[in-house]
């Protein structure tokens, strides 16, 4: 595959961003286009070496077809997560979060955990303690994949550090739910929303597994049909998981009628959203959740990739309903622009080129576990 495009719209998501800030005088909705992005590529990618050890936990002979892949897509995009989430803090800050305002309506009732330091450091230490934990699992799952000595049980101590994955993973996203959700809202609370927005991250990092599969595995070797049938259920159990916290959280919010909670909630369906939320479900439930009974459907690689893609539509509209609104009353279909566009596709291309430029680095590395009817093994 020709991996330079991917170079060159990388490269038009950065400049069309830039120019775009530079260009205009209001420019909260495009840092806000920005945050989505970040929000949204983070959970993709984070979630791989997740689903790594979920299907080590659970002993997944299946599962190792996609974990090794789903291990590199969290360790190549580090840099991007990092230089990203810096990007925001030093240009976005003012822009994004009403607590920046030390003269705003709100500041006589900001909390403390609601500052520019503890906001910087809650975020960079617990990205930085989840990708050294996710290492260390990816460096004993290496271990034993080479069958080397060493002074312990090497299967064992990864299923110890498949824990701390989690772990780590639920106190990281945690806090990018609270940060870049729920504290986008002055006063607005749901004790279900960080739970909410890990199950779209299972949900979107599956289908995009089956994706890249189809980009950096099933040009080595045949994708057999057994691992289809198990990584649609797995999908469609995904889509039921975040329909259900989807549901919890809504059906909460409209009983309890409180304004503070109900009407930033319903801003983000009704009016000139209510397109946006339709498509969101449409394509995050209902598409996928019909499409997954077809047998067809799940035996076939394309298809199934097919159903990924446009789950991944769907939660990227999620993940754009979530904070968007907070900036914009939507009489701008933001996403329809220009500048829109190419953030999307840059943020797109900075993950396709983040796997393979690890890939190129590091040779040695296999992009899948499961070996061929040969026995041979297959790297890039």
């Amino acid at each position: 595959m020709p991996y330079w495009i991917f170079w060159i719209l990388l490269l038009n998501g950065i400049v069309s961003f830039i120019y775009g800030v530079a260009g205009s005088a209001e420019t909260n909705t495009l840092w806000g286009m920005l945050a989505v992005n970040f929000v949204y590529f983070l959970g993709l990618t984070q979630t791989g070496v997740v689903f790594s050890a979920l299907m080590k936990l659970s002993k997944s002979g299946w599962g190792r077809y996609f974990s090794r892949l789903g291990e590199i897509l969290t360790l190549a995009f580090i840099p991007v997560a990092f230089v990203v989430f810096l990007v925001i803090y030093f240009g976005g800050t003012d822009h994004l979060f009403f607590w920046a305002q030390p003269a705003g309506p709100h500041s006589h009732a900001i909390s403390p955990w609601l500052g520019r330091p503890q906001f910087l450091w809650r975020n960079v230490g617990t990205m930085a303690l989840f990708y050294i934990v996710s290492y260390l699992y990816f460096r004993c799952g290496r271990l034993e994949e080479k069958g080397e000595a060493t002074l312990y049980n090497v299967s064992e101590r990864r299923s110890v550090w498949a824990a701390f994955v989690l772990i780590t993973y639920i106190l990281t996203n945690t806090n990018v739910a609270w940060d870049f959700g729920m504290m986008l809202i002055p006063h607005w609370e749901s004790a279900i929303f960080p739970a909410y927005y890990w199950a779209g991250n299972l949900l979107a990092n599956t289908a995009f597994l089956v994706v890249l599969s189809l980009i950096f595995i099933t040009k080595r070797m045949e994708l057999d049909k057994k691992y289809l049938d198990s990584i649609s259920k797995v999908m469609i159990g995904f889509v039921l998981l975040w329909t259900y916290m989807f549901w919890s959280q809504f059906v909460v919010i409209w009983y309890g009628n409180q304004p503070g909670l109900v009407g930033p909630f319903f801003k983000r369906m009704t009016g000139n959203y209510l397109p946006h939320a339709v498509v969101m479900m449409l394509a995050v439930f209902i598409v996928p959740f019909l499409a997954l009974l077809f047998r067809r459907i799940k035996f076939c690689a394309a298809s199934l990739a097919t159903v990924g893609g446009i789950i991944l539509i769907g939660m990227w509209l999620n993940r754009y309903l979530m904070i968007v609104p907070e900036y914009s009353d939507g009489s701008e279909f933001v996403l329809g622009t220009w500048t829109g566009i190419s953030m999307a596709i840059g943020g797109l291309s900075s993950v396709i080129v983040s796997v393979a430029l690890f890939l190129k680095l590091f040779p040695g590395v296999t992009v899948t576990t499961v070996t061929d009817e040969a026995g041979n093994g297959h790297g890039h």
